[in-house]
């Protein structure tokens, strides 16, 4: 059980209310478990799915449904003055419910937040928190620390997530680890420090949770990074806008361009009250201009494209380590994908206008870009561009590099783009370029993952 979920024997004996050392001997074997109540109480602490209970001869779940809003019903009920050990012991409880799930059972993680409940829970949980000036001892060394954070570091971008082989479990694993170490009492900077680290962690996991389409759980660990943001100390205060810039991206993805819009604002005050970096700002520009292309505002848009390659070009690269590596190429992706959109959603000629405004912006990313799932994903993208366009053989061409590019097809997001391309591209079906990779792509590139 505990090889299953990465939790300590005391993370799983708090929630089915068993002692340690029961639990130790129950893992090593030592002690067979018979009774019925018992069964229940381990069904029930460690929230086992319905399809497991039935093994074990137990009644399903009624939980199942409720938990879907159980996240949020708890941010809201939470007030200013609660301990930053409350919001520990959710991270944790999060953590042990997600580790015991099978993925099978649990495809998704629950339903999604918008419209006004959801920037209103934003903006509580983007407030500062309390600050503690607890003094005296840790459970916890320096180097240990230093090795939380350093790892931690190594998890921040997706190309090096894939080549160190990181699952989603593992660095659920690794919050689980860091939220029983807040739950502690710590010396007040170590308590900022893990706090810390335990916002950049929720955020890998949110990220990982969005990249497999899992967009239910991507916020709720999204929410519980922004929260504990609040309790690792002003200095990192700047965190929040870019965890708020990503749960922006993420309402683009699901369709609501008016949800990102709104968010996006809240991003950028924050950012401005807090002297964000320019890149920062740019990037959260591009949110913007993203949320107007949807709602087919193309003037709303091509304003925030110049705005946001004006902060660019001012930026001296003098931002936080976490700073989301927001440069020209990612810029120009993401103005040519938003041409794409206004000409895909225009008659001609502004169509046509729009959609070569977007051959040359993603051209020009690609230039840039190196190896990894970005230039994938650009890639992808110059092919639904060239479809727009009507050019079956420079569709087809694009997509080929993009699926020799190597390590960006693991990509939850590029698979679910090369779907896309595969709908707009069926009206070229008669070209036999693009008629040729439509018959190649791999049913597993396609599948919903």
């Amino acid at each position: 059980m505990r090889q299953h979920t990465g939790a300590s024997q005391q993370t799983i004996g708090s929630a089915i209310d068993m002692a340690q050392p029961h639990v130790s001997a129950i893992m090593c074997g030592r002690r067979a478990v018979t009774a019925l109540d018992t069964w229940l109480r381990v069904a029930d602490g460690l929230d086992m799915p319905s399809q497991a209970r039935r093994v074990l001869g137990l009644a399903a779940s009624d939980s199942e449904n409720e938990m879907e809003a159980s996240w949020t019903e708890s941010s809201l009920r939470d007030s200013d003055s609660s301990p930053s050990a409350d919001m520990a012991r959710e991270m944790a409880d999060n953590t042990l419910r997600d580790l015991m799930k099978r993925r099978e059972a649990f495809a998704i993680g629950g339903t999604v937040l918008a419209g006004a409940a959801l920037t209103e829970l934003l903006e509580r949980w983007s407030a500062p928190g309390p600050r503690g000036t607890r003094k005296g001892g840790s459970t916890i060394g320096a180097m240990e620390l230093e090795r939380i954070e350093a790892a931690t570091v190594c998890l921040r971008h997706w190309d090096e997530r894939w080549r160190m082989g990181t699952r989603r479990k593992a660095v659920i694993g690794q919050l689980s680890e860091v939220s029983e170490l807040v739950e502690h009492r710590q010396r007040s900077d170590v308590q900022r420090r893990l706090f810390a680290v335990m916002a950049e962690l929720a955020r890998v996991v949110a990220s990982m949770s969005f990249d497999s389409g899992d967009h239910g759980m991507a916020q709720r660990y999204y929410t519980l990074s922004l929260r504990a943001v609040r309790y690792a100390g002003p200095e990192h205060s700047s965190f929040g806008v870019r965890v708020l810039a990503d749960m922006a991206r993420q309402m683009l993805d699901l369709h609501h361009p008016e949800d990102a819009l709104d968010i996006t604002r809240l991003a950028l005050d924050q950012a401005a009250s807090l002297g964000a970096p320019p890149a920062v700002r740019a990037l959260l520009r591009t949110r913007e201009g993203w949320s107007y292309a949807r709602m087919g505002r193309a003037a709303s848009f091509e304003r925030t494209v110049v705005q946001a390659e004006d902060l660019l070009a001012r930026d001296e690269g003098s931002g936080p380590e976490w700073s989301p590596g927001f440069d020209e190429a990612e810029l120009a992706g993401v103005v040519g994908a938003r041409y794409r959109d206004l000409g895909r959603s225009l008659e001609r000629p502004e169509s046509e206008r729009f959609a070569l405004r977007s051959v040359e912006y993603i051209s020009s990313a690609l230039e840039r870009r190196g190896t990894g799932r970005g230039r994938t994903l650009d890639l992808i993208g110059l092919g639904r561009t060239y479809a727009v366009l009507g050019e079956g053989t420079e569709s087809a061409r694009a997509v080929r590099a993009a699926l020799g590019s190597g390590p960006g097809l693991a990509s939850g997001r590029v698979r679910r783009r090369l779907r896309d391309w595969y709908v707009e591209s069926s009206a070229l079906h008669r070209n036999p370029d693009t008629a040729a990779i439509r018959d190649e792509l791999p049913l597993t590139l396609l599948a919903t993952p």
